[in-house]
């Protein structure tokens, strides 16, 4: 099918599955994976990125937010779906009717959470969430912690499915605090584990720590970025590379050319002063702009691949549009520009637009905006 719009994100499947299955030989057979498909599935599109992962045999789900656990729910009907941020109270019902997984780190809500799964005749699958040094949700590592949990182990309610601690920089060269968290971590559940509370799934890994450090006995591995093809930092991209492994590119932002004039010396190329043509210029005009996530700050900065060669980006990028300088390339309207693609292409890369924009690269990718229509290769 064709896009509804002549700018639109191409996602490779054939990319997704080789990614899927380089994370599944780097962890191997005992470790389950969790696909992280928050944030649009990075902007690949949750549905269709979860489509390829469940086909896959992916063993969980990942998500930030009840919606994004209902948007796939309403498609995947039993594969398990985590919500990995905080649900407020009401809508305590409509997750344990969706059968949604939740995570805990707090003993009151815990308590409402099965209050209503009782009334409901049903139970609700729980994560709980240990802060071992990201400093944002979860039980400190404690024994007051550690008694809070054993609590709420006794609410029937509940299922407590599994435990799982988050990494703050897994992706640095040097591992020590990233370290430190895994034994704390480890520690705790040994903690638990002799006070008689266990836990089908253990887990700490977010790419960053899967690409580059040991399992430390964990079972489950929460894979994100890797499966969009890109890497938390060039550390974990070397430590891949060294054990025979490579990530593919998997999306590809295109824009046609849909208007191409003249534009003499002396005027102004879109709002305000950002860009004044010198001399004679030929522009091509883009159907995207900011409202798609194609930040206004790239005008001037940023390029798009034309035929294989560079044309920059010039003025301010509007809402909707935005601009190139075709210069003396042999080009008409209709032809494809590709804003954001594999940079061996020469093309920009979710790298490039980072460093541009002050940002990360899964900031580059999440930004680009649901409007967007998404063209799956397969």
């Amino acid at each position: 099918m064709l896009p509804t719009r002549a700018s639109y994100v191409e996602v490779n499947t054939h990319a997704l599955v080789h990614n899927f299955q380089v994370m599944r030989a780097l962890l191997g057979a005992k470790m389950s994976i969790m696909a992280v498909v928050k944030a649009n599935a990075y902007g690949c599109g949750a549905l269709e990125a979860s489509r390829v992962f469940v086909e896959q045999g992916v063993e969980y789900l990942g998500v930030a937010t009840f919606d994004e656990a209902l948007e796939l729910r309403a498609c995947f009907e039993k594969v398990p779906i985590l919500i990995l941020g905080f649900t407020p109270d009401h809508m305590a019902q409509e997750l344990i009717q969706a059968n949604i997984t939740q995570t805990l780190f707090c003993e009151k809500q815990a308590r409402h959470f099965s209050q209503t799964a009782l009334k409901l005749g049903r139970k609700l699958k729980v994560h709980i969430k240990i802060d071992t040094g990201m400093s944002r949700l979860g039980y400190f590592p404690t024994p007051k912690a550690a008694h809070a949990i054993a609590q709420i182990a006794q609410l029937k309610g509940l299922e407590l499915e599994g435990i799982f601690t988050h990494h703050s920089n897994a992706d640095a060269l040097y591992k020590n605090y990233a370290q430190k968290q895994a034994e704390q971590f480890v520690a705790f559940v040994d903690q638990l584990k002799g006070m008689g509370l266990e836990f089908k799934y253990q887990h700490m890994a977010n790419s960053a720590c899967a690409l580059s450090m040991p399992s430390y006995g964990m079972n489950l591995a929460r894979v994100g970025l890797a499966l969009y093809g890109l890497h938390p930092s060039i550390y974990t991209q070397d430590a891949l590379e060294k054990k025979g492994f490579a990530l593919r590119h998997v999306l590809t932002l295109k824009a046609q050319i849909v208007s191409l004039k003249d534009i003499p010396a002396g005027r102004l190329v879109g709002y305000g002063e950002d860009y004044y043509c010198m001399k004679n210029t030929r522009v091509g005009v883009l159907p995207l702009g900011y409202g798609d996530g194609f930040s206004k700050i790239l005008g001037n900065k940023a390029w798009g691949l034309l035929h294989g060669q560079k044309v920059p980006i010039i003025g301010g990028v509007c809402m909707d549009q935005c601009f190139i300088d075709v210069g003396s390339i042999k080009a008409q309207e209709g032809d494809e520009v590709i804003l954001l693609g594999d940079p061996a292409s020469g093309a920009m890369g979710a790298g490039d637009i980072a460093k541009i924009l002050g940002i990360i690269n899964y900031e580059a990718i999440t930004m680009l905006t649901k409007r967007l229509p998404r063209v799956y290769l397969s």
